[in-house]
């Protein structure tokens, strides 16, 4: 029982110290811009949407694109860091940097008949992979550890390919569209992980996650002109999951036992989580091998006082996200006790709390060719913010073992509830993000070139190791989007 209990303290210090936190940015619901204008103009462009990124952000706004053909290609390139603070001892923290090139947007939009469009568009929002080696010396939070070494290999992916189709009701007045995109979310990490302790004792992990995701995004919009200078946008969409598949193995050694109680086997699917402890059976809550299914509002109003200068405005609501799943917990056989561990039924891997958010961007005409692009927008966390004093109770609780409450002991079988609270939360940070944006374009009646700029910025709070208090977290991310465009008159 004894062995038991330090062995699975330990499995959960390396998963959760090491491994949760290293993920994509799933803490927040707006990943990349698409399109030359829209991403110039800081995601306001619900109102406008009259190029090939409309059939992301207003399918009813291509209804008014001009051209009878028009492509367009967008790259990015994004460098980014997030500072965790303080996690093994005073200024001793982490560092997690990525950069990255992708091709995130390729768009056509045609003339169907009067007053109807049709387009094609693919888009890469995620496409992250990071490599990250750590060696951690004598932290000062966790005395009992010499030293910690740690790789990993993590890589990202979504791609939506989809089509879409609009339509003016009354010309140049009122327009409806809509989309159909095609998702495929992957996610993949492997790592081997060393933990040496003052005493020569060791504990040896190798850890292997994958996930591979499969649905559709529809989105349905319509945009009102009642004036010349002043239109109105709304447009509303929900990721459906059709297909979901993930594979998750890890294998860990406990030099203090020795032999086969040193060992830790788990492995799982979608479907079933389990494996042995040392010669014990272990049985858990098995992980979801889908993304939130998150409902997204976007209205928006834009004003062209004249032809040289365009505002607009974007208000961006999405939708929180639960899902109810077993969270049983068995262990049996071994020779001890066979224990039983109830909890509640919320899979707080995919926990989402809704958010709102604002943007707002400008577009001025200095020439028939030149413009410039200002942006500024919000990006908040979508999970619960929690103060340090709750946390610091909580880590406390946890400290001492009260985060399970026994209900029943006969000597043959433990039957305890774990207080939901207390519960390791995989989703462990909050920060709240401000961004900016900037753009210049080039443009001519055939194509144009447009170079834009966004750095987004927060801070908030990570609980890396849910046995310790909150510790201070800083984002900070550039990126540099070059796009280019090609028009058929």
């Amino acid at each position: 029982m004894t062995y038991y209990k330090s062995t699975v303290y330990w499995f959960l210090f390396v998963y959760v110290f090491l491994f949760e936190f290293l993920q994509a940015d799933s803490y927040h619901n707006i990943n990349g811009f698409f399109g030359e204008r829209a991403s110039g103009m800081g995601g306001a462009f619900t109102a406008i949407a009259d190029d090939p990124s409309g059939g992301y952000y207003n399918p009813a706004g291509l209804a008014y694109v001009y051209d009878s053909s028009i492509s367009l290609s967008a790259s990015n390139y994004t460098t980014g860091k997030k500072t965790y603070n303080d996690v093994l001892g005073p200024a001793q923290g982490y560092e997690r940097e990525f950069r990255n090139y992708i091709p995130n947007f390729f768009g056509l939009v045609k003339e169907t008949e009067k007053g109807s469009r049709i387009g094609f568009s693919i888009l890469n929002p995620t496409n992250d992979s990071f490599q990250r080696n750590d060696q951690v010396q004598l932290s000062l939070y966790y005395p009992t550890i010499s030293n910690i070494r740690n790789y990993n290999r993590e890589t990202y992916n979504q791609i939506n390919v989809g089509v879409s189709y609009a339509k003016t009701l009354v010309p140049e007045k009122f327009s409806y569209g809509f989309s159909l995109y095609y998702l495929q979310d992957t996610a993949s990490i492997s790592s081997s992980n060393l933990v040496q302790f003052k005493d020569k004792t060791y504990i040896i992990q190798t850890y292997a996650d994958s996930r591979v995701t499969r649905g559709f995004i529809p989105i349905f919009g319509i945009m009102y002109t009642p004036i010349d200078p002043l239109s109105f946008g709304a447009s509303i969409r929900r990721i459906v999951v059709t297909s979901e598949n993930r594979l998750i193995n890890t294998f860990q050694v406990d030099s203090v036992a020795g032999g086969t109680e040193g060992i830790l086997f788990v492995e799982g699917t979608h479907r079933a989580f389990g494996g042995s402890i040392g010669d014990t059976i272990y049985k858990g809550p098995s992980y979801s091998g889908k993304i939130p299914e998150v409902t997204e509002l976007r209205l928006g109003t834009a004003f062209f006082p004249n032809k040289e200068l365009t505002a607009s405005f974007d208000f961006i609501y999405t939708s929180g996200y639960s899902r109810k799943t077993n969270n049983t917990e068995l262990l049996y056989g071994g020779g001890v006790p066979t224990i039983i561990t109830l909890t509640d039924n919320e899979d707080l891997e995919l926990k989402l709390y809704a958010t709102t958010n604002f943007a707002f961007g400008l577009e001025y005409y200095f020439t028939e060719y030149f413009s410039l692009r200002l942006g500024t927008f919000t990006n908040y966390a979508n999970t619960k913010n929690q103060s340090w004093l709750t946390s610091a109770a909580i880590a406390s609780n946890r400290e001492i073992g009260r985060q399970n409450e026994f209900l029943l002991n006969d000597g043959s079988t433990i039957v305890n509830y774990k207080i939901p609270s207390l519960r390791e939360n995989p989703r462990n940070e909050y920060v709240n993000n401000t961004g900016y944006t900037l753009g210049f374009s080039f443009s001519t009646a055939k194509a144009s070139i447009g170079i834009n700029l966004i750095h987004e910025f927060g801070k908030g709070h990570a609980k890396l190791d849910s046995d310790r208090p909150n510790q201070p977290l800083h984002y900070n991310s550039s990126s540099i989007y070059v796009v280019v465009s090609s028009k058929n008159n």
